[in-house]
């Protein structure tokens, strides 16, 4: 672990890994703290991809392994669900989902997927039982029409309204059962996770500019119980939402747009000239916090384990 003075706040930092193409924890709505406040880290090194760092001493322990499409993270005891590829058979191998019981465990595959199953394997239930697979159906070429990043107004909205469409699978390892959890002919679907206690609960957000569309859904794996968190009101934004830890609440930022008169004028949340806040709604959908502002727009925000801190990630 290296250690220096940042001369522009005269804070100490501390380098906990040095690769050459660096390491990351995992994206700010999945888990990342194992059992004994260790944390979950990913970086290419010489034995794999898997790192485990101890942030109190700096300690790193590179793990002999290579996740290629991680999918979960049990916190209380640390499993890992992820996709690769089936163990070898003599044919060509498929896909596989494989369990491993971090850090110390060795991958063990779960079950065999089918060739045919629809769409991508995005997430898995806290007890590894039902796989989550996201479909999604472009009306337009992405490389032609890719993501906008020039901060032109006309060619954002433009891109806002391009058509989608998606669907939701779920899929029982063990009984080769496939549902079909929700779908939309407007949108397709992102951040497709299950919840951290209920094996049968999952929360999902449309793609789809989130001032104008209702942003947080729950469901249930079989279909049912499809309802709205924290109902919006047109011009009224919540966006990156992650589940609050025990699995009892779903956070969220917010901010309130109504009556806002530059809002098709400037989409772009870091720059709207109304506060950001916090919020907490429970599972029926009811808002059952809302924070004072924060000091400003974050374009990700994660709670530590146990719901005191929450730390803020990037802007413009």
């Amino acid at each position: 672990m290296q250690e220096w003075i940042d001369e522009q706040t005269g804070r100490k930092v501390q380098q906990l890994t040095e690769l050459p193409a660096g390491a990351r924890v995992p994206y700010f709505r999945l888990p990342k703290h194992l059992p004994g406040g260790l944390v979950l880290a990913w970086g290419k090194h010489q034995t794999g991809n898997v790192l485990v760092i101890d942030p109190e001493s700096g300690e790193v322990e590179y793990l002999p392994y290579h996740v290629p499409n991680f999918l979960k993270l049990r916190e209380p005891d640390g499993r890992a669900w992820y996709v690769d590829e089936a163990p070898t058979t003599g044919q060509e191998a498929g896909r596989a989902v494989w369990a491993v019981d971090l850090p110390t465990g060795s991958p063990q595959p779960v079950a065999s997927l089918p060739a045919d199953l629809p769409g991508s394997p995005v997430d898995i239930t806290c007890d590894g039982g039902t796989l989550l697979l996201a479909e999604s159906t472009l009306g337009y070429d992405p490389n032609e029409a890719p993501r906008p990043d020039t901060g032109d107004v006309d060619e954002f909205w433009r891109w806002a309204a391009l058509p989608r469409a998606g669907k939701i699978w779920a899929y029982n390892l063990q009984t080769g059962e496939l549902t079909k959890v929700t779908e939309s002919a407007e949108y397709n679907y992102q951040h497709i996770d299950t919840s951290p206690t209920d094996p049968q609960l999952l929360k999902f957000a449309p793609i789809a500019y989130s001032s104008t569309t209702q942003r947080i859904w729950v469901v249930r794996t079989d279909g049912s119980g499809l309802r709205k968190i924290r109902p919006q009101e047109e011009f009224e934004v919540t966006m990156h939402e992650w589940w609050w830890p025990g699995g009892e609440l779903i956070a969220y930022k917010y901010q309130d747009r109504r009556g806002d008169p530059t809002f098709y004028a400037i989409p772009w949340l870091e720059y709207s000239p109304v506060p950001t806040q916090v919020g907490l709604a429970d599972i029926e959908g009811d808002e059952v916090y809302l924070s004072d502002p924060i000091n400003h727009w974050h374009s990700h925000i994660s709670s530590s384990p146990d719901g005191r801190w929450l730390c803020g990630e990037g802007t413009d």
